[in-house]
C-alpha cells in the first residue's frame, strides 16, 4: 500500500515525542497529541481555534508576543528559545524549548502560517536548579574554609602552597613544595593557556579554568585567580601568586546539561538540534572550501504497524535497536542521530554521492541481517533511504536536507530500498 504524503505527514507528527502545532493568526489550526498533553488538554481538537498566547505563562507573554510580532513583520527574531507555557487549567506551568518556523503566507502581506515544536525541558530545568544550588553551596563552603593558596618563583617552582592542597590533588604540602607547578597540569596545553591569559591580561587573571591531574591520575577542574608580583624597588617580576578552587562538580553538571540538550532521550543518539547544528557547520565549511558533503536520510518502514501490533514498548525497543545498528556505520567526522519519530540522519562531510550511495547499500544490507529479537520470534527491519549531496547552487543546508527527505520518500516501495538525488 502506498502511503500518501498527507497521510505520511500525519503519521509522522502523531508519533513525535515533542509537541507539534500549526498556528494562523496566533490561533491553533493543528496540534498533535504530544502538544495537547503538554498543554493539559485531553483532545488535540480542543485546541483548534484557541489563541496560542493564552497558553504562554503570564511572566513570559509580553516577551513571546514581541518575538511573534517581530517575526510576522519581517524583523530579526530568534527561531528557537526557552520559555514557559501554562496548562489549560490556568495554574500549572511547564518550562519548554520552543522552535517556530514560517510555513507560508496565504496572500501577499497577509499573516503567515507558523509551525512550531514544543519540548518539555523540566528535567533540564531541574538540572539547572541543581547546578545553581551547587554553586550556592560551594560559595557557602568557601566562606568557611580557605581555597588552595599558592606561589611560584618566576622559574615556575612552588615556593608556597596551602596545606589543604591535599584535599584538591592528593599530594601533601611537603611533596609539592619546590616542584614545578607545570607538572600538575593535565596537559602542557592547559598550562600554556593559563600562562597566555596572564600575559594577555597584563599579569592578572580572574576565574580562569584549567584541568589539573590528581595524584591518583584522575582529572580535577580548578578555577584560579592569580597575579604577577613585582619587586617594589626594581620593578621586576619576582613571583606569581594565586588562589585555586575545585569546580569539578560544577563542570560535570554543565557538561551533563549540554549533553542532555543535544541528546535524544530514547536512543541516546544526537537529537535534531545537535544534527542541525552539525549540518550547519559542515555545510558552510564545505561551501567555503569547495569540499564535498552528503546526507543519508532514513525512515523505518512499517513502524506504525509494529506499534499497533506489539505496543509502544516494543516500538521503542525497535528504535533503540535500529539506532545501535546504524550508529556503527558512522566514523571519523561523520555524525548519526535521530531526527524525530522513526527518522534518522547521517551527516557525511567529505563524501560525494558515489561514496554515500555505497554506504547506503551497506547500511541496507546490514539492517536486513539484524532483526529485532522477541521472546517468540523476531521483527525483520527494512528502511527507506534517501541520499543527497551538496550542489553549487545550495545556499542553505535545508535544501540538502529537503532533497534527502524527498529521495527517502521516493525510495518507499523500491526494490533497491534507496533513492539518490544528486
Amino acid at each position: 500500500m502506498t502511503v500518501t504524503r498527507p497521510a505520511r505527514w500525519e503519521m509522522l507528527v502523531s508519533s513525535m515525542l515533542d509537541g507539534f502545532f500549526v498556528i494562523e493568526d496566533r490561533r491553533f489550526v493543528f496540534a498533535n497529541a504530544a502538544c495537547a498533553r503538554l498543554l493539559g488538554v485531553a483532545d488535540p481538537d480542543r485546541l483548534i481555534g484557541r489563541d496560542a498566547m493564552d497558553f504562554i505563562a503570564e511572566s513570559e507573554r509580553e516577551r513571546v508576543s514581541a518575538i511573534y510580532r517581530d517575526r510576522i513583520e519581517g524583523r530579526p527574531a530568534p527561531r528557537h528559545y526557552e520559555t514557559r507555557v501554562r496548562a489549560a487549567n490556568g495554574f500549572d506551568e511547564i518550562s519548554v524549548w520552543l522552535e517556530v518556523s514560517e510555513l507560508e503566507r496565504k496572500e501577499p502581506g497577509g499573516l503567515p502560517v507558523m509551525a512550531g515544536i514544543l519540548r518539555d525541558i523540566r528535567e533540564l530545568q531541574s538540572l539547572r536548579d541543581e547546578l545553581e544550588d551547587t554553586r550556592l553551596q560551594l560559595s557557602i563552603i568557601l566562606e568557611n574554609m580557605a581555597d588552595v593558596i599558592y606561589r611560584t618563583g618566576m622559574d615556575g617552582r612552588l615556593t608556597l602552597i596551602s596545606r589543604n592542597v591535599e584535599n584538591l590533588l592528593g599530594y601533601s604540602q611537603e611533596e609539592m613544595l619546590g616542584t614545578p607547578l607545570a607538572g600538575y597540569y593535565w596537559t602542557p596545553e592547559e598550562r600554556e593557556r593559563v600562562v597566555e591569559a596572564i600575559t594577555l591580561n597584563r599579569g592578572r587573571i580572574t576565574n580562569v579554568e584549567a584541568i589539573l591531574r590528581r595524584k591518583d591520575g584522575s582529572p580535577v577542574w580548578i578555577s584560579t585567580n592569580a597575579y604577577v608580583r613585582m619587586d617594589d624597588q626594581s620593578g621586576k617580576a619576582i613571583s606569581i601568586e594565586g588562589i585555586a578552587r575545585d569546580v569539578t562538580r560544577q563542570k560535570e553538571l554543565e557538561q551533563k546539561l549540554e549533553k542532555l540538550a543535544l541528546t535524544d532521550s530514547l536512543t541516546g543518539l544526537p537529537n535534531r538540534r545537535a544534527l542541525m547544528d552539525e549540518l550547519h557547520l559542515h555545510f558552510h565549511q564545505a561551501r567555503d572550501s569547495q569540499g564535498q558533503l552528503s546526507v543519508i536520510y532514513l525512515d523505518a518502514n512499517d513502524f506504525k504497524r509494529v506499534n499497533d501490533r506489539y505496543g509502544h514498548l516494543v516500538g521503542d525497543n525497535l528504535l533503540r535497536h535500529l539506532g545501535r545498528v546504524l550508529s556503527a556505520h558512522a566514523s571519523g567526522r561523520q555524525m548519526f542521530g535521530r531526527l524525530s519519530g522513526d527518522e534518522f540522519l547521517f551527516i557525511l562531510p567529505g563524501l560525494g554521492s558515489d561514496a554515500s550511495e555505497q554506504l547506503a547499500r551497506q547500511i541496507l544490507a546490514d539492517v536486513a541481517q539484524r532483526p529485532l529479537p522477541l521472546q517468540s520470534g523476531q521483527i525483520d527491519l527494512s528502511l527507506a533511504v534517501g541520499v543527497s549531496s551538496l550542489k553549487d547552487e545550495d545556499v542553505a543546508e535545508y535544501s540538502l536536507l529537503a532533497r534527502g527527505d524527498q529521495a527517502m520518500y521516493l525510495s518507499k516501495g523500491r526494490a533497491e530500498g534507496y533513492e539518490v538525488v544528486v
